[in-house]
């Protein structure tokens, strides 16, 4: 046994003195390095090309400030958490034109705003930022102040942590917000409190549903709210009220203003093609009119915000606004989007939590 291992080993010792064979094994071993660097080589390659080039690709610009797929992304991801953290799924594509939009309508806002003397100091960004998270107690509860901020610190830090942001970065996103909001206000300033309004009822319908039956009904004498029940196709609540919407300003149904505002008490309307519903069809009809009757806090509010899109929509002809959005971002968008894996959030709630309220 003890020769036969000998001869193995005086074999090998052979192999390994001979000069061409040890340059044959330097050529392979030398031919497997190349292929294994090349590999590597063409696998960073396809990983830069498939992940990271898409990210630095503009997708907005607003005069000389720019922003990339990356910085869409992040927006979404703040929606996305938003929308899990108060237990609904959010619509990925819809929330893509929104971002899309907003990204523009944000950085339009934060280039005038110092003009009209809307400025957002850094302290009241924390402010926001310690409100929000801040944890809660219950009145049995008597935390020290080092463990309330030690868990600030933490529901704060866990957060950032599952939608991927720095802390500067959620504060930019915060300063955007509360910017938006300073200026609907500033621009709801113009918005006049006292208007004509119509007691509005509505009943929605489909365009294959019995509608002779439904006027004939009407125009026999069958009360409004009794023909919402039977025909309508309106949110159950709406249906609930027999229709009835209630006081409205113009602007609030803005696509419907020519109708209602032009219909005179207790007579049906024309057909009106439903903006958002395609293909359900409205038939308005209202109760009462007042040519100057003071607007409710809720239609202020919405008409505020109509005011706010009317001025940035004029503001947008005065910036140089190009968009770089096609097929192929918004699926890059959705696939990263659907591969988010978005922490719960801590057992220890804060504020954000409580309210179901991120911005």
């Amino acid at each position: 046994m003890t020769t036969t291992n000998n001869k193995y080993t005086d074999k090998r010792h052979k192999i390994a003195k001979d000069p061409k064979k040890k340059q044959r094994n330097k050529f392979i071993l030398f031919g497997i390095l190349t292929i294994s660097f090349i590999f590597l080589i063409v696998l960073g390659t396809g990983y830069v090309i498939r992940y990271v080039i898409p990210q630095g690709k503009t997708v907005v610009q607003v005069g000389e400030i720019k922003y990339d797929r990356a910085d869409m992304l992040k927006m979404l991801r703040v929606k996305q958490k938003n929308s899990e953290m108060m237990g609904s799924q959010m619509n990925n594509s819809e929330e893509i034109f929104k971002a899309l939009q907003n990204m523009i309508e944000n950085e339009i806002i934060d280039q005038i705003s110092p003009s009209l003397g809307i400025i957002i100091p850094p302290e009241q960004i924390d402010i926001y930022v310690r409100d929000v998270f801040m944890p809660s107690y219950n009145n049995e509860e008597s935390p020290d102040p080092v463990q309330i901020e030690r868990e600030f610190k933490e529901i704060f830090s866990n957060y950032l942590t599952s939608v991927g942001l720095s802390e500067e970065e959620y504060k930019k996103f915060t300063r955007w917000s509360m910017l938006r909001e300073q200026m609907r206000q500033y621009i709801g300033e113009t918005v006049p409190t006292v208007a004509e309004q119509v007691y509005l009822h509505r009943l929605m319908i489909l365009p294959d549903d019995e509608i002779d039956i439904m006027k004939k009904k009407y125009e026999d004498g069958t009360p409004f709210k009794y023909i919402v029940r039977e025909f309508s196709k309106d949110n159950e609540e709406v249906i609930r009220r027999g229709g009835e919407i209630g006081w409205v300003p113009k602007g609030i149904f803005p696509e419907y203003d020519y109708i209602i505002f032009d219909l005179e008490p207790n007579l049906l309307s024309i057909e009106a093609q439903s903006i958002k519903s395609p293909p359900l069809l409205y038939f308005f009809m209202i109760s009462d009119k007042d040519p100057a009757r003071p607007i409710a806090l809720e239609e202020l509010d919405q008409l505020k915000t109509q005011a706010l899109k009317d001025w940035l929509n004029t503001k947008r002809k005065e910036f140089n606004v190009s968009a770089n959005f096609n097929s192929e971002v918004h699926g890059w968008l959705t696939k990263q989007l659907s591969v988010s894996t978005l922490k719960k959030p801590e057992e220890k709630k804060s504020r954000l939590q409580e309210l179901g309220i991120l911005q």
